[in-house]
């Protein structure tokens, strides 16, 4: 039907078009349109309370092009919605199999470390009892070791002639701690001064000796424990005195010989500080 505003046609519509074009203010209740029984001009807002009361059907047909529009945009989004779900369970269905190619990586690793740490510590134990056998470890009852320093031109040289004594480690300990307590007597801060201070005083060795020209040395061992080799040396360029008190384990094959070198001597005039591994 025709549409009139102001006796000018507007456009023509379908009656069941009206109600929505009303709503949206395209056209207004005192618009005019011929009522298709009589011919006669009715206004709008009473042209549609003949209208049957709308359903799904009648709004079909009353904007079939909205309609057509709404129904393409839903199958886009179902279109989209399905290739998102799809998606989402594909890259889903990749990242469980990567975690659980992980997992079963993960625990063949686990399983070759295990092993390997077992194999590693039958090595260790076989290394250590080949290194036993092949360093020169002392025979029951005796340690042995070198006296090996750097010289005036830096080269490592054995030094003959040194004496080293032997004592328990709680014995050096005690002794190290009571002169520490004396040691504003020692008539003076310089390292020559205190390493005097300390050795003054040492109680008897288990045993002594001297080491030989190739700067070896052999020290009893009365029984199994903790034992200290202890010597001091003067350097003939400075007349400086350095003292070394080596700890060793007579129980541990690694710890034998003891060696006399620049890192295990005393560094700082400190009783906790003055004791030194052997290795």
């Amino acid at each position: 039907m025709q549409v009139i505003r102001d006796e000018k046609i507007l456009d023509e519509y379908s009656i069941l078009q009206l109600p929505t074009l009303l709503d949206t203010g395209h056209l207004l209740p005192e618009d005019h349109c011929l009522d298709p029984e009589t011919n006669e001009s009715v206004r709008l807002v009473d042209m549609i309370t003949r209208i049957p009361t709308y359903t799904k059907r009648t709004r079909r047909e009353a904007d079939p092009e909205m309609v057509k529009v709404v129904d393409q945009r839903r199958s886009k989004f179902r279109k989209s919605a399905g290739i998102f779900i799809s998606v989402s369970l594909v890259v889903t269905f990749l990242l469980g199999l990567t975690a659980w190619k992980w997992q079963q990586e993960t625990r063949a690793l686990t399983a070759r470390l295990a092993r390997a740490e077992s194999e590693c510590a039958e090595w260790k134990e076989k290394f250590h009892k080949v290194l036993f056998a092949a360093r020169e470890v002392a025979d029951g009852g005796f340690v042995r070791g070198r006296i090996i320093l750097r010289d005036a031109t830096g080269r490592r040289t054995a030094l003959p002639g040194v004496k080293l004594c032997i004592y328990p480690r709680a014995q050096i300990e005690s002794h190290l701690n009571a002169r520490h307590e004396t040691e504003s007597l020692a008539g003076g801060t310089d390292s020559t001064r205190l390493a005097a201070h300390y050795l003054k005083g040492l109680p008897d060795a288990l045993d002594s000796t001297s080491s030989d020209s190739d700067g070896r040395f052999e020290l009893k061992v009365p029984e199994p424990g903790e034992y200290i080799v202890q010597t001091a040396i003067r350097s003939k360029k400075t007349g400086q005195l350095r003292l070394w008190f080596v700890r060793f384990d007579s129980n541990d094959p690694l710890n034998t010989p003891v060696d006399i070198t620049e890192s295990n001597g005393v560094q700082q005039f400190n009783p906790l500080l003055m004791i030194v591994d052997g290795r």
